[in-house]
């Protein structure tokens, strides 16, 4: 029986307004960002437990500064197309709380 692998690629927006408090994000008034972050934190632990094989990576834009292999301007790749596993999700869960203040935001205009 042929085993499927899914490989999952977040593309997430971290210009200015993604990192603003969002009234309609319910009580706390987390950012669209933060949001966003929990969504893929769920996502991967998620496929921990019901497809191990699977890969997934996540890769920002609009963010201050550049990390990646084509040196494009404001693209961050934070997460390597990889298996999700336990470092992983501990990783994520430490970049969440501060964010903001390692990625940033691109300058208006980029």
């Amino acid at each position: 029986m042929k085993q499927n692998k899914d490989s999952v690629v977040f593309l997430i927006d971290c210009h200015k307004s993604m990192h603003d408090k969002n009234p309609h994000n319910g009580e706390g008034h987390p950012s669209n960002l933060e949001q966003v972050l929990k969504a893929c934190l769920s996502f991967m632990k998620t496929k921990i437990i019901t497809s191990d094989n699977d890969k997934i990576g996540i890769v920002l834009y609009g963010c201050r500064d550049a990390n990646n292999a084509l040196s494009f301007p404001n693209v961050n790749v934070m997460q390597k197309l990889d298996s999700p596993d336990a470092a992983a999700i501990k990783g994520l869960e430490r970049k969440i709380a501060t964010f903001s203040q390692d990625f940033g935001h691109a300058r208006d205009g980029t």
